[in-house]
């Protein structure tokens, strides 16, 4: 054993220390003996001495084979009550009498100290994900913890059920490099009765249309074990198998499986009675079938779209037709289709989930969107301000002409106490503002807009005026609350009569909003004013519309509801629409709607000729020259950067396109069905012409040049990307956007860098829902779509014999298998060179010297 110092500069002190002592005390007055002297001389350079040397970092240099050891217990999902059992069993009593020379971590997919390395305290109870196993992650981790002038040794208690991180075998080479032995205490397995989903395969190059037969394998911890096996695609049951299972994996076939366009969900569960493990009957795998086209079509009357499927079926879209009530409801749902086109329904039948949604299904995941016009459709059909005109070429506002008649509106607002409820995180009030105030937005500066909010009594909230301060009147119809009765129904169009009767316009118009199932007043009784037509309700409507004003009704409620015949009688007198809807929600978009139509500024309704006005594969190959007319369209204009393709012969848009975001956009401002199209549809360029326009707006097939693929890694999901050309050259420098949308609607975009030639790759936490949707794009053509669903754990799954990766694990780090607890603290087989400080020891000597110094130097010694 050797003493060498950490700094030996500072030894060099010593003499100059001593002589400064001397010097010092031989200047001293005191009156003190020779004996004193010298002995108080001694004590004080000997307490400089010890302070030096401490500060000069003494150490004894030696070598020990005492090992330093931490036990590494598993403590994942996969290791039942008996295995923990038996690792606690064995800690305890392998580190009985040596807890100064010890630690614990425990460890699953991460991994946390239960004691601390030397601490003679218990174990304390850690917290760490159960669901998988991280071994790679934990012996790094517990090597830190081992101190470094001491032979390491960890002590692994696990049943070898790795199955995330890195492979554990990387790790061992630097273990063995440092020193460190690793002993292997394998925990018995699970023996009790099951059944587990180990595999799903459906052949990946199935294209629409085509049968394949599916495989799910399936593991069983007992033979002769009698369990159902259920199959599912796209979440429906398509069969359902009773099968003993033996022992070990066993292989059922599905057969006459048909593929589905878009991306196929395939789902395997196992139902075993007594199964001690039900968290890993499932399995499941996610795979995109390519194919021919799918194109979903949407109309308020499905039969009236018969001619417009019928010639794109000839051409080989698969189409399906659908009423609003069956638009798809969630992202998943659209992931089935290349094309959507929406025909003459209205905003008020979708959710604003579904508009979103789809406006996200066409910017993400490069889909195909088409809105054709009817009385429905685009401004008239009450899509200002939604997600979806968000994307379409071509704007929706009221258009602002000579020819385009000065409107007077007066919306009439129910304030009562059922206005009060909640609807969508917002009161039925306040959603019923939000509806006047986006009429006024539909309006010119112009136009007469007023609003009057009525319970028993009518309060003019915004007098009729022009609608130029549109801020002003906003920020007053904000502030309209609920309270009181039932709307008073004849109070409310008394006062409004004489309002718009005097109004300087040409349309003249009511908007009145009201409970279907508390509208009171509907006669005025002995207070009637025979002047104003009568002491009821519909007489007055129908003064009114003799006096050229029109009523339309806006009720919210249900058909059975107490007074929906009389609102809908009341809208009838006043020759206007009567509207009907028991989502509040909705309110926005029907004002909106209401608005464009009685102001008679979104639709136009004449026979017209069309005119090609740009060159593209749509309009090729047509006789646009011997094109019949078009009987009437939604007016509009075109966005900035969409381009106009056909335009009526004055000026009017009648098909814009553009792209929009990762897919296109569409709108054909006049029908394709028997009311605007009905001489267009025996003309032989209207096949050709929907099928070319399908065809240019449908999401192109599977990429060769762009793949990727998404793996879980812990609690993250990782989404490699593979960008190669067909000839093998490497894609370099793209600008790889991942997105990921997540079941409920929520989606975020990524960026996913480069991390070597043709590879990008970026990870994120996994999602919360239990299914996600993911798009990979590179900037151009159609984004590789993958899909993602959450696995009851890998950690469940049955692995094979790990006896033998155990028993490798202790060979290759110099260690035993199965060491009983008294070998665990045996001498290491490398010796390591161990380091004492001595500076606390000097230290500790010259505070013990210092009052001994003080004492001498004043002790009387005559």
């Amino acid at each position: 054993m050797t003493v060498d110092f950490e700094r030996p500069y500072l030894l060099w002190l010593i003499p100059l220390a001593l002589g400064l002592v001397w010097l010092l005390q031989r200047g001293t007055l005191a009156s003190w003996t020779s004996s004193q002297r010298v002995l108080a001389l001694a004590v004080r350079c000997a307490v400089v001495i010890l302070i030096i040397l401490a500060l000069a970092g003494p150490a004894f240099r030696g070598v020990t084979r005492d090992a330093a050891v931490v036990l590494l217990r598993d403590v994942s999902a996969s290791v039942d009550d008996a295995g923990q059992k038996t690792a606690s069993d064995f800690i305890a009593q392998a580190s009985r009498e040596h807890q100064a020379d010890s630690g614990q971590v425990d460890f699953a997919a991460g991994a946390a100290v239960a004691r601390a390395y030397g601490s003679r305290e218990d174990s304390a109870a850690v917290t760490v994900p159960r669901d998988a196993t991280d071994l790679a992650s934990a012996l790094e981790f517990a090597q830190a913890s081992l101190p470094a002038d001491r032979p390491g040794r960890i002590i692994l208690l696990s049943d070898g059920a790795v199955n995330t991180g890195r492979p554990a075998e990387g790790v061992l080479a630097r273990l063995k490099e440092r020193g460190v032995e690793l002993d292997v205490v394998p925990l018995p397995p699970e023996n009790r009765p099951d059944a587990a989903v180990l595999a799903v395969k459906v052949p990946a190059a199935a294209r629409e249309g085509e049968t394949f037969d599916a495989r799910v394998t399936v593991n069983s911890a007992e033979s002769n074990a009698r369990a159902t096996v259920r199959f599912f695609q796209n979440r429906v049951l398509v069969a359902e198998v009773e099968k003993e299972l033996a022992r070990g994996e066993n292989e059922l076939v599905i057969p006459n499986l048909r593929a589905e366009a878009g991306l196929g969900l395939y789902e395997a569960t196992v139902s075993l009675p007594g199964d001690a493990r039900p968290e890993n009957n499932r399995g499941h795998v996610v795979t995109v079938h390519g194919g021919a086209a799918r194109t979903l079509l949407v109309d308020r009357d499905p039969a009236q779209l018969d001619g417009l499927a019928g010639v794109l079926r000839a051409s080989g879209f698969q189409v399906e037709v659908r009423p609003a009530s069956g638009f798809p409801a969630t992202l998943e749902e659209l992931e089935s289709f290349d094309l959507v086109m929406l025909s003459d329904v209205p905003a008020s039948e979708l959710s604003d989930q579904q508009m979103r949604s789809l406006a996200s299904w066409v910017k993400d995941f490069g889909g195909g969107f088409l809105m054709a016009g009817g009385e429905s459709s685009f401004g008239a059909g009450g899509y200002f301000r939604t997600p979806v005109a968000a994307m379409l070429p071509v704007r929706i506002e009221r258009q602002e002409r000579e020819e385009t008649p000065v409107a007077a509106l007066l919306v009439i607002l129910d304030r009562s106490g059922s206005m009060s409820a909640m609807a969508g995180g917002q009161t039925k009030m306040s959603l019923a503002n939000d509806g006047a105030s986006l009429a006024l937005e539909v309006l010119q500066a112009r136009d007469l807009f007023g609003v009057f909010a009525v319970d028993t009594r009518v309060q003019q909230v915004v007098p009729l005026a022009s609608a130029s301060d549109k801020t002003g009147a906003a920020r007053r119809i904000a502030g309209i609350t609920s309270g009181g009765g039932g709307i008073y129904v004849y109070t409310s169009l008394a006062e409004a009569f004489p309002v718009l009767r005097d109004a300087q316009a040409k349309i003249k118009h009511i908007i009145l909003f009201a409970d279907a199932a508390d509208a009171e007043e509907k006669s005025a009784g002995s207070e009637g004013n025979p002047s104003m037509g009568g002491g009821s309700s519909l007489d007055l409507a129908a003064a009114m519309l003799a006096n050229r004003i029109t009523l339309s009704v806006v009720a919210l409620g249900r058909e059975e509801d107490k007074d929906t015949a009389f609102l809908r009688d009341l809208a009838a007198k006043g020759g206007g629409r009567f509207y009907l809807t028991a989502d509040a929600t909705t309110l926005p978009r029907l004002f909106s709607q209401e608005t464009m139509r009685a102001t008679q500024s979104s639709l136009r309704e004449d026979a017209f000729l069309v005119t090609p006005t740009g060159a593209s594969d749509v309009l090729q190959g047509i006789p646009w020259s011997e094109a019949p007319p078009l009987l009437g369209l939604n007016l509009s204009s075109v966005k900035p950067g969409a381009d106009l393709l056909l335009a009526a012969e004055s000026g009017e848009p009648i098909l814009a396109l553009w792209r929009y975001g990762l897919g296109q956009a569409a709108a054909f401002l006049s029908d394709a069905k028997p009311r605007w199209a009905a001489e267009w549809m025996t003309w032989p360029g209207y096949g050709k012409f929907w099928t070319q326009l399908a065809r240019q707006l449908v999401r192109p097939d599977r990429r060769d040049d762009l793949s990727a693929e998404v793996m879980e890694s812990g609690d993250r999901l990782v989404v490699d990307v593979s960008a190669v050309t067909g000839a093998g050259t490497f894609r370099n420098g793209l600008p790889v956007a991942v997105t990921v949308a997540e079941q409920g609607g929520v989606s975020r975009s990524l960026i996913a860098p480069q991390v070597a030639p043709g590879r990008y790759r970026v990870e994120f936490p996994k999602p919360e829902a239990e299914t996600a949707v993911i798009a990979v794009s590179d900037g151009a053509g159609r984004p590789v779509s993958l899909a993602w669903m959450r696995d009851a754990g890998r950690e469940f799954l049955p692995v094979a014999d790990t006896r033998p990766f155990l028993e490798k694990l202790a060979r290759d780090c110099g260690g035993i298998f199965q060491p009983t607890p008294e070998q665990v603290f045996r001498p290491a087989t490398q010796a390591a060179s161990t380091r004492r400080d001595l500076s606390p020891w000097l230290l500790v000597a010259a505070l013990v010297l210092w009052p001994v110094d003080i004492w001498l130097r004043r002790r009387d010694w005559t």
